[in-house]
């Protein structure tokens, strides 16, 4: 199809990919003179009437979809036209880049810092969709694209665009296996919070080199993502904790975009490089002939002085992981109680307890929980406040925990003791 004119305007040049159910083809739009992808919907003969119908309704909503956001992390659709034989294709900006499934395969698993760079442009767009209306459903890293600094989400169609009637039967699951939240594989409906577990899952493919889950077909595949939880992200360093909280199999447990934002900004800032060590002064050769009994007795002696010094210094170095525990805690602005209590958990680690409230039947629990989560965001070096998994649990013995990603602060817990609500707040030594 090289060289074929479409529409009487755009002469497709070369094909860029293909898909199960479309190809795209780098052409140009001889009345604009640029360049432009245009995708092709090509179907199996074997399909039936309805399905050929269903699958151009599906083209037909990708080009709304898209027309109905400006962003500049999103694919740009300039038109939709009709083929000679009657099929729909979408007219699209050409982005020149690979896509990040593509960099994964050629590269490996890439570092973090890059990944919360590139998650935090796909959280921008998927933001700027949820704020359309418009559910993308299909996240993953073939459908991310990287062009120099520049990400853009593309191929909205499977999108769910409100206001549209559905072209999902009922109980139907559609999407990428490995990259479909708990919900999209139960069949159940999809909104923002599956986009972002999707997202999460893109991002641990990305650190990673592999998806956070595996099968040996789209059964198992399935019955792990409702089921199990997926092994820790071992490469992703400072952006673990944030991977496998967008993997919650909890929609509602999963941190909302607003929040993940905070963190992603933060992680995907540069790592500072360390200064190469100057060269020193070449090491003395050494003399050969020595005894045997001579150099095992040296090396003994060499490995006590080693033992006894690793001691001291954990000793010290203990000592300096308390102190700058302690230096952490009384860098807390102003907290929303006063202080009952201040207990080593662990080495470098303290619990500082508050009283929230004297007695939690005249206690609004909630407002007290929202409160702590502003106090805990806005101390120095916060990134991220996840809220608790139920906020009925925090006016129960059992508590609830409110987790945050700092280098100071592990975690909050909401408790009731004695009738009253606690806060315990715990502070370890910055890294």
């Amino acid at each position: 199809m090289d060289d074929h004119l479409l529409a009487g305007r755009y002469r497709l040049t070369s094909l860029l990919g293909r898909g199960g159910m479309g190809a795209v083809w780098h052409a140009r739009d001889e009345r604009l003179d640029r360049e432009v992808a245009v995708k092709e919907l090509r179907l199996p003969e074997r399909l039936t009437e309805e399905q050929r119908r269903t699958w151009s309704a599906r083209l037909d909503r990708e080009a709304r979809a898209a027309a109905r956001l400006k962003h500049p992390g999103i694919v740009t659709v300039h038109d939709r036209i009709t083929g000679e034989d009657g099929r729909p294709w979408i007219v699209m900006e050409l982005v020149h880049g690979r896509s990040l499934a593509d960099l994964v395969e050629a590269e490996g698993p890439l570092p973090p810092h890059r990944v919360a760079q590139i998650g935090l442009q796909v959280l921008d767009a998927l933001r700027a969709a949820h704020r359309a209306g418009i559910t993308h459903r299909d996240v993953k890293p073939a459908n991310v694209l990287l062009e120099s600094q520049r990400v853009v989400l593309t191929d909205f169609g499977i999108a769910a665009v409100d206001g549209d009637a559905t072209l999902t039967r009922t109980g139907a699951v559609i999407g990428t296996p490995a990259f479909m939240s708990p919900e999209q594989v139960r069949g159940l409906e999809a909104g923002p919070a599956s986009d972002l577990w999707s997202l999460g899952a893109t991002l641990y493919a990305a650190v990673e080199g592999r998806p956070p889950f595996d099968g040996a077909n789209t059964g198992a595949v399935f019955v792990a993502i409702a089921t199990e939880d997926p092994p820790p992200a071992v490469r992703a360093g400072a952006l673990g904790p944030t991977i496998m909280a967008l993997l919650q199999r909890d929609a509602d447990r999963r941190p909302t975009g607003e929040q993940l934002r905070a963190g992603l900004a933060h992680l995907a800032q540069e790592p500072a490089v360390a200064p190469a060590p100057a060269a020193g002064p070449a090491p003395p050769r050494r003399r050969r002939g020595r005894p045997v009994l001579i150099a095992t007795a040296v090396a003994v002696a060499l490995a006590l002085t080693a033992a006894v010094a690793v001691s001291a210094f954990k000793l010290r170095s203990d000592a300096e992981r308390d102190q700058a525990a302690r230096d952490a805690y009384r860098a807390l602005t102003e907290p929303p109680g006063p202080e009952k209590s201040m207990d080593e958990v662990a080495t470098g680690e303290l619990a500082v307890t508050y009283e929230l409230c004297p007695g939690t039947e005249k206690c609004d629990v909630a407002g007290r929980v929202t409160a702590t989560m502003q106090w805990l965001a806005a101390q120095n070096g916060v990134r991220v406040v996840y809220p608790p998994a139920e906020m009925a649990d925090c006016g129960t013995r059992e508590g609830c925990l409110i987790s945050v990603a700092s280098p100071s602060l592990t975690g909050a817990r909401i408790v009731q003791s004695d009738d009253r609500l606690l806060l315990r707040v715990f502070v370890r030594a910055p890294r």
